[in-house]
């Protein structure tokens, strides 16, 4: 009967903790990997698989060492890069929510919110419609493959023992908040421009006809314009959004 050391143990058990460590993280917020509708099982299987394959290729401590101080530190530095990673991708996906959330604000939607199960708070139709269309385009393009390629390039640009740089230094966080709100604005801003115009339109029907009730004839006049225009713009939201998650998952393949 085969006998194995401590040691051995050891070794095996360091070699599959290490990275399943940073792939949990990672899909603990990066889109589609930490949607509610995926099952924590399938989830935690996905994980070990993906460790069991990055093992071999990455320089790992051993497993005794996580209860010491260096080994938390490791630990808490492994963690922090693949929340980052899927930080990173998440942002994509908030400011597409976002310039939904203007569009559906401008055209009349706020009324009818709709509860995320991703963000877990309210979230209008056209939020939800950009937020689907982003997660099927991300699909398309095999943003999830980029991914874990990231992943798997984070180990040797952020190894788990040695190297003192950052993940993501307080100026990148900076610029990743600021491109987060132009790429929301500039999905936005056609259909924000469109209602604008009907919102000046109504203002000079009620300066001319005071007699109209822009109450009765305003809300059905935004929401089929603002629906009408959103859906003729469409095709031309393609190229930013697809722009934006193609940058997003390739953000850390150098």
């Amino acid at each position: 009967m085969p006998t194995f050391s401590a040691a051995q143990l050891s070794a095996w058990y360091g070699a599959l903790f290490w990275p399943l460590a940073r792939v949990l993280a990672l899909f603990s917020v990066a889109p589609i990997f930490s949607h509610p509708s995926l099952p924590i099982r399938v989830r935690v299987a996905l994980a070990i698989a993906i460790a069991l394959v990055l093992a071999p290729g990455i320089a790992l401590p051993s497993i005794d060492d996580v209860l010491s101080a260096p080994g938390l530190l490791a630990l808490g530095r492994n963690i922090l890069v693949g929340v980052i990673l899927g930080f990173t991708m998440r942002l994509v996906f908030g400011a597409i929510e976002m310039a939904g959330e203007l569009i559906g604000l401008q055209i009349g939607f706020s009324f009818a919110g709709l509860i995320n199960p991703t963000a877990g708070q309210p979230q209008t139709p056209i939020a939800t419609f950009l937020s689907l269309l982003a997660t099927l385009m991300f699909l398309a393009i095999d943003g999830h493959l980029m991914l874990i390629h990231a992943l798997a390039e984070s180990f040797r640009l952020f190894p788990i023992v040695g190297g003192d740089a950052l993940p993501l230094a307080p100026e990148q966080v900076a610029r990743l908040g600021a491109g987060m709100f132009s790429l929301a604005l500039s999905i936005a801003l056609p259909l924000i421009s469109v209602m604008l115009m009907i919102n000046i339109l109504m203002g000079v029907m009620a300066r001319v006809a005071p007699q109209l009730s822009l109450f009765a004839i305003g809300f059905p006049l935004t929401l089929t314009t603002g629906m009408g225009a959103l859906f003729v713009l469409l095709p031309y939201l393609e190229a930013p959004i697809r722009t934006a998650l193609e940058r997003g998952a390739a953000y850390w393949l150098r």
